[in-house]
């Protein structure tokens, strides 16, 4: 059995006009994906996150979050919709004794959604962090909401993952940071340089090629983190039909539940010349950096990408 975890905010979404995040709303797509195989897919309808693992097979955890004011445009936390210690021991040990996680950030992390994935991913070794992979020449052209980059087949680190993959898309979604010592892999990297990472507590700039989904595995069980959830969703915003993204979803699920002991190791080596925007790297909050950083922020809040954006204003 599938379960998709419904307890932590996820209806929420629907408070800012758009659909909710649930398995009959934008996660409709991954739902059908995981139907096709014969799971039966519920909702944790109320009940106990432990109580309701301990009979399945996969936990899917969309964006959790608060809830939203709509007068400031802003997600704010709401203590009973916080991940609990004894939950977040039950998803551990689901994962120790054989259970698979896929789950969802947003972009700018816990930051923007006021929720603590963190405490979660962090025990796997995957850090997630306060930012957002952005277009940097489409944030000047583009409308907030329709903002995207792509990921070629190069930037797909392993191989199963690039099959019938060329190209996935994304909207600006959250980098992990994954700690030394985990047993964790990336599993797509933004392309770097104009696709930028601005970290919206740090007030950081980062022009490297970084992380937006990672693979791992934590005692006999496995788990996919992504940066964002639009990769897969089936909204009006959502991008499931675009690309290849169907099938690299359909790859990343294969991985996820089977049984097969082979590590994930293989990796495509690029040999594309880093441009003058990645040698730079990092741009921090300091010295000749601060005015850059005012700028970028001056434009994020522009265009509204900082951001919890309501329907009613801000649907083209």
């Amino acid at each position: 059995m599938a379960l998709f975890d419904a307890s932590h905010g996820q209806p929420n979404w629907a408070q800012t006009g758009f659909t909710s995040r649930e398995l009959h709303t934008n996660f409709a797509g991954v739902t059908e994906h995981l139907c096709r195989p014969g799971f039966q897919c519920r909702t944790t309808n109320g009940e106990p996150l432990a109580h309701e693992l301990a009979r399945s097979r996969l936990l899917v955890l969309p964006p959790p979050t608060g809830h939203y004011n709509s007068r400031r445009e802003r997600w704010e936390a709401s203590p009973s919709l916080l991940f609990t210690g004894s939950e977040l021991c039950a998803v551990l040990t689901f994962l120790q004794h054989g259970g698979r996680l896929l789950a969802f950030a947003c972009r700018f992390g816990d930051s923007f959604t006021r929720t603590n994935l963190r405490d979660l991913f962090g025990p796997l070794g995957c850090h997630l962090n306060d930012d957002a992979v952005l277009d940097a020449v489409a944030l000047r052209q583009t409308h907030p909401l329709q903002i995207h980059f792509e990921t070629p087949n190069e930037s797909l680190p392993l191989a199963w993952s690039r099959a019938g993959v060329s190209t996935v898309r994304w909207h600006p979604s959250a980098t992990f940071t994954i700690l030394p010592g985990a047993t964790a892999w990336p599993l797509a990297l933004s392309t770097g340089g104009r696709c930028l990472s601005f970290n919206r507590t740090s007030r950081q700039i980062s022009f490297e090629s970084l992380p937006v989904a990672v693979v791992g595995r934590c005692g006999k069980g496995r788990f996919a983190l992504f940066g964002g959830p639009h990769v897969f969703e089936t909204s009006p915003l959502g991008l499931l039909a675009n690309q290849d993204n169907a099938r690299f979803l359909d790859n990343t699920l294969h991985w996820l539940l089977s049984d097969n002991l082979d590590e994930p190791v293989d990796r495509l080596q690029s040999n594309r010349s880093p441009s003058e925007c990645e040698r730079l790297t990092r741009v921090e909050c300091q010295g000749e950096g601060e005015r850059t950083i005012a700028s970028v922020e001056r434009l994020l809040r522009k265009t509204g990408v900082l951001k919890a954006l309501g329907r009613a204003k801000w649907m083209p």
